[in-house]
């Protein structure tokens, strides 16, 4: 019985030797593919876990053995002088302390190693009693195995860490673990602890057919791969590679070949402190050539200087003067000559010592130095006026407007080359057949691609063939594509039309930061917030900006100006004189008498219907019954509707809370659960990256807004309302 359990307890020991080894395979890249120095220390802590797991002592024991350790550890990596002084405590708990706050406030790249070392000892301490769980409650450790496996070929794929080696042993004790855990299982199963079973009969063969296979798997001829490998396509991500390769995000003043891959770039261009969320236009341009943009005009023969704080000579649209003045400062991270400005742009000022100039062409702004050599600014201050176009107007313009008898402005904003295909136009006519004015059509047009379930994708997406037009490429064919794709669809639709329309160029309002005070709010603006869109001319109105991507919006405000019947009267309604009640006759007080009597007949009718019917109404309920139980398994697809005609009628402060928890409920029984310790930001990326588009991280920030007491505007409410309805609509397919 002795030499039994001592049998068991030399596999038990082996059982934790090979979890040990498993486990420091997690380890040994860290030290090729980071700046990690050492790993004993953490090697050690692993060992020291297992081994207090395998004596199962007290947690209190265990726990204050292993906090011991971690501090000894962290003392011996960081700090100098005796472990037993409280100096080097006291400097680690400040430490900690600001640490702890720069992890509430996000602040990651300001970690400091001390704590990021603190914090791989509890990840590693939690990893420990997994392992322990798995191998001594559970018996088993096939999804640790396949975990393993799955980490280091992914490591040895994209890192220069050679995973050859380590890809053997984990086969090799992996195999061994999991023969070792079957045969654990097998006997306390089958309750042979004790008998003569011999462990090594089962562990030899187990042994040897491991070496065997291993020597084997080495020694024959390797075929040659099916598929081509796709590491280097993926690595040409991170290269950047021009031409039909994959790109970065960011702006570039060149779009004469648009389409094909591009991939995201968090490098912040610049931090703004905003008013109020907006676009950033840099530029436009007006000559499509079937494969991207260019200038119909050279952009050097007009440019107008104007000074630091002096009225620039842009007109996008005509100034209203009744909208107060709102100044934004832009920090620069990444320099460069031009700047950016919102919609209603009026004056800039910082380049005090020397100037700005206006390409009238292409509407691009540049800061030069007195010596006229182009000068890149550390930061600048806008002022604008939040521009509101009037529906009214835009609904009046037509092609009989003066400046649409002017040739040269309609051939340039109405522009289209031959290789664009008839259907492309056939396409436009279709999608405004049923509207009679300009802003209608615009509006059909900017909403065709949501509605007709366009995918938004910076991966998968082609590159036109050489006689292929860009346009009828995404349009009929691949229906995918980012902003460029979207945007220029859009102009290419409009212009069809005969209606003027220009491609737009700059950022999105980028990522909010935190609130600076009452008035403005800190946006940081990345590589990835790069945009286009479209801007549509009409005469008295001017440009105005459209989104026709799918999952963005550009905040524009409207005027909702349009004409509506008036109703209301200076006439007072006179009240009607009330008739005296005339005595009741005879038989009409009988009558009145026999109410009663008459009650009692219909009941007596009621019961009579019941006893003769009773069938065909048992029926009927059953029918309503299972009516109601298939309309509840399937209320996903109708539920939405509901809601959404529910809460477009309410008004109330709570109603947008109540709402965006009715989408989360939603998403829940669409499949898009939030989890158990998930934040909502998180889950919100979530959902986008499902989706493929941005609608509810841009709907979650406004809810922790509206949450932390920020009340919207009414141009708050719409936006909102619109980006909860395109997704709850998104859960009923």
């Amino acid at each position: 019985m002795r030499h039994e359990t001592s049998k068991h307890t030399f596999y038990t020991i082996m059982i934790y030797f090979f979890g040990f080894l498993l486990l420091w395979e997690w380890l040994k890249p860290l030290k090729v593919i980071t700046d990690t120095g050492s790993l004993t220390y953490f090697v050690v802590f692993i060992a020291l876990s297992l081994i207090l797991s395998y004596f199962r002592l007290h947690y209190f024991l265990t726990a204050s053995v292993k906090s011991i350790f971690i501090l000894f550890s962290l003392h011996s990596l960081y700090f100098t002088g005796s472990f037993f002084s409280f100096l080097w405590l006291g400097e680690f708990l400040k430490d900690l302390w600001v640490n702890i706050l720069l992890t509430f406030g996000r602040q990651w790249p300001d970690l400091s190693f001390v704590y990021r070392s603190l914090l791989f000892f509890i990840l590693l301490w939690l990893m420990t009693y997994l392992l322990y769980y798995w191998l001594s409650v559970r018996k088993t450790i096939l999804l640790f195995y396949i975990m393993t496996v799955t980490y280091i070929s992914v490591i040895d794929t994209f890192t220069i860490y050679e995973g050859d080696k380590a890809i053997v042993r984990v086969v090799i004790f992996g195999f061994l673990l999991m023969g070792l855990l079957a045969l654990e299982r097998l006997i306390q199963g089958e309750m042979l602890l004790g008998s003569k079973m011999s462990r090594h009969r089962w562990i030899v063969p187990l042994t040897v057919m491991l070496g065997v296979s291993s020597v084997i798997a080495f020694a024959v001829p390797k075929a040659n791969p099916i598929w081509p490998d796709p590491v280097p396509y993926i690595q040409s991500f991170a290269e950047g590679a021009g031409g039909n390769g994959v790109n970065k995000l960011g702006y570039d003043s060149d779009d004469s070949q648009l389409g094909g891959p591009f991939i995201g770039d968090p490098t912040v261009v610049f931090n703004a402190e905003v008013t109020r969320e907006h676009y950033w236009r840099i530029e436009t341009k007006d000559l499509y050539t079937g494969k991207g943009w260019e200038q119909s005009i050279p952009t050097e023969q007009k440019k107008l200087p104007f000074n630091s704080d002096e009225q620039a000579p842009l007109v996008i649209n005509p100034l209203d003067k009744e909208k107060e003045v709102e100044s934004e400062k832009v920090m620069v991270e990444q320099r460069y000559s031009h700047i950016v400005y919102p919609y209603g742009f009026e004056k800039v000022s910082g380049n005090e010592d020397g100037y700005f100039a206006l390409n009238v062409i292409d509407e691009k702004i540049t800061s030069y130095e007195s010596s006229d050599d182009n000068v890149s600014l550390e930061g600048y201050t806008i002022s604008y006026r939040s521009p509101s176009y009037s529906q009214k107007r835009m609904k009046a313009a037509n092609e009989d407007h003066e400046i649409m008898q002017t040739p040269e402005f309609v051939n340039r904003y109405t522009q289209l080359p031959a290789s664009v295909p008839q259907r492309v136009k056939d396409l436009a006519v279709e999608i405004t057949a049923e509207e009679d004015n300009w802003y209608d059509k615009v509006r059909e047009v900017e909403n065709y691609f949501s509605k007709k379930a366009y995918v938004y994708d910076q991966f998968d997406v082609p590159v036109p063939e050489e006689n292929q037009d860009y346009v009828d490429q995404f349009l009929f064919e691949s229906q995918r594509g980012y902003c460029d794709n979207f945007s220029t669809s859009m102009v290419v639709l409009l212009r069809s039309l005969g209606i003027p329309a220009r491609w737009v160029k700059g950022y999105t309002e980028g990522e909010y930061s935190r609130q600076i005070d009452s008035q403005y709010k800190l946006y940081e603006v990345s590589n990835n917030n790069a945009h286009s869109w479209v801007e549509v001319f009409f005469p008295e109105v001017g440009w105005v900006p459209f989104e026709p991507t799918v999952g963005f919006s550009n905040n524009v405000s409207y005027k909702y100006d349009l004409d509506v019947p008036d109703t209301d009267t200076d006439e007072t309604p006179v009240p009607e004189k009330e008739t005296p009640k005339k005595p009741l006759g005879p038989e009409e007080e009988e009558a009145s008498k026999g109410e009663g009597i008459s009650l009692a007949k219909l009941w007596d009718n009621t019961v009579t219907f019941i006893k003769d019917n009773w069938g065909k109404m048992l029926f009927g309920f059953l029918c309503l019954v299972g009516l109601g139980i298939v309309l509840y398994f399937v209320r996903r697809r109708w539920l939405p509707h509901v809601l959404i005609f529910y809460y477009r009628n309410k008004k109330s402060e709570d109603t947008f809370t109540d709402a965006y928890l009715s989408l989360m409920k939603q998403l829940g029984r669409y499949g898009l659960k939030l989890e158990d310790g998930q934040t909502l930001r998180g889950y919100s990326r979530y959902v986008d990256s499902f989706f493929g588009t941005r609608e509810m991280t841009s709907l979650t920030t406004r809810y922790e807004k509206r949450l932390y007491g920020q009340k919207p505007t009414n141009d708050d409410w719409i936006k909102m309302r619109e980006l909860w309805e395109n997704l709850i609509k998104r859960t009923t397919g």
